[in-house]
């Protein structure tokens, strides 16, 4: 078994028993590896939203080690410093206007 060191996070989600329906969903959970943060939040954001249960955490030998349990997943995508998706990121001009 070969291990890909790139992805040093995964992203697991389960689709809740109340949404499942047993001919069309044979894994209840699954998972997915991402190579940055960044990119597993944006995952499991939409996973999230889409109303399934998330868990996220660094695969090993990465350290620091993370585990987020999704009783708190709402905290770690609130993490995120990138603007949300179609909202432009405003930015102050602080530069001091030329004088004549």
């Amino acid at each position: 078994m070969s291990m890909d060191l790139t992805k040093a996070w995964y992203v697991s989600f389960e689709v809740p028993k109340r949404m499942r329906k047993t001919s069309t969903q044979r894994q209840p959970r699954q998972s997915e590896s991402f190579p940055t943060e960044l990119d597993a939040q944006r995952f499991a954001r939409q996973k999230f939203e889409q109303g399934y249960i998330v868990t996220a955490g660094t695969i090993n030998p990465c350290t620091p080690r993370r585990a987020i349990p999704s009783a708190v997943i709402h905290h770690w995508l609130a993490e995120t410093s990138e603007p949300p998706l179609g909202e432009p990121a405003l930015f102050e001009d602080t530069k001091e206007p030329d004088l004549p």
